[in-house]
């Protein structure tokens, strides 16, 4: 198959440098077709790491080079189906009213419905739905025709089709803007957080959740750490993600692990792609019928807490 009609080679997206380290070589199998390569982008969860990861020799930021063309991960992002994901969504919906809650306790805010947040990636809508029932007043972006309907319909929200930088929303109209499990995903980073800065009001905080790789779970895990997937194109740590805001016009509040909350059987069918036990346990679970048991658990996941400089 000849994939370099899909694939670029790039600089450092954080530093522009063009020297890198190789960490994994690409793994592609040799009978996988193109059709199957952009399904994998349709994937939000699922697909393990195929793509060449290296790291940076300036700056140490981890990315993916060679990677899939831009154009053809937006329109593998905008046919997303996902109904696996969304059914976790009632177990994100308490973890995120859960979180939203310190972070404005923390930072001295009073939700009402003068107070605007923006979700850019918001997925389904669990983020919105938890700071809806906060009190506040939600939009979403989301490139996922299908997640867009979702969320709409099932919790009646606004969620905008599409990339941020093309749906016009006003200067500093925003009190909040987050993206949760997002950054990781973004060919251009450093354009969407500049344009997000120009969206927020002078005191507005910016809220992101990342895969770790400098986290003892990336550490102890290495090639069999579950965040290594097709469709993360950037792997932060906290000095790069540090760098990466402040070149954005952000200075970093706090940094601090994020622990979530599924469904046991869940976590166990996302582990199988790595370790074949855990589909064995999977199993465990529908049998003994504890499948929905809530588990808390950290692999990684940090949450950042940024204001405008």
């Amino acid at each position: 198959m000849q994939k370099e009609d899909l694939h670029e080679t790039i600089d450092c997206p954080l530093c522009g440098a063009s020297a890198f380290t190789v960490i994994y070589p690409s793994n592609y199998p040799s009978s996988l077709s193109k059709e199957e390569l952009l399904k994998i982008y349709c994937s939000s969860s699922d697909q393990k790491l195929l793509d060449q990861l290296v790291q940076c020799d300036d700056c140490s930021l981890v990315y993916l080079n060679p990677r899939t063309n831009h154009s053809v991960l937006i329109k593998s992002y905008s046919q997303a189906v996902d109904p696996t994901f969304v059914k976790q969504d009632h177990k994100r919906i308490q973890c995120f009213d859960k979180e939203l809650r310190q972070i404005i306790k923390q930072f001295g805010i009073v939700p009402d419905r003068s107070k605007r947040i923006l979700d850019i990636g918001c997925a389904g809508g669990a983020f919105l739905k938890a700071a809806r029932d906060i009190g506040f007043n939600v939009t979403g972006v989301e490139p996922s025709h299908w997640m867009c309907e979702y969320g709409k319909k099932k919790y009646g929200l606004d969620i905008r089709q599409g990339q941020l930088m093309e749906l016009g929303f006003e200067p500093a109209s925003f009190d909040i803007i987050s993206l949760w499990d997002v950054i990781e995903h973004l060919s251009t980073p450093g354009n969407v957080l500049k344009h997000a800065s120009t969206l927020l009001k002078d005191d507005g905080l910016l809220v992101i959740n990342y895969p770790d790789y400098g986290s003892l779970a990336a550490r102890l895990l290495g090639s069999k750490w579950p965040f290594l997937l097709s469709v993360h194109l950037l792997y932060y740590d906290r000095n790069t993600i540090k760098r990466q805001l402040e070149q954005c016009n952000f200075k970093v509040e706090q940094i601090k692990p994020y622990w979530q909350v599924l469904e046991l059987g869940y976590v166990l069918h996302r582990a199988s792609n790595y370790f074949k036990i855990f589909k064995i346990m999977e199993t465990v679970t529908k049998v003994f019928g504890i499948y929905s048991l809530s588990i808390k658990y950290n692999m990684g996941q940090t949450r950042v807490i940024a204001r405008k400089q």
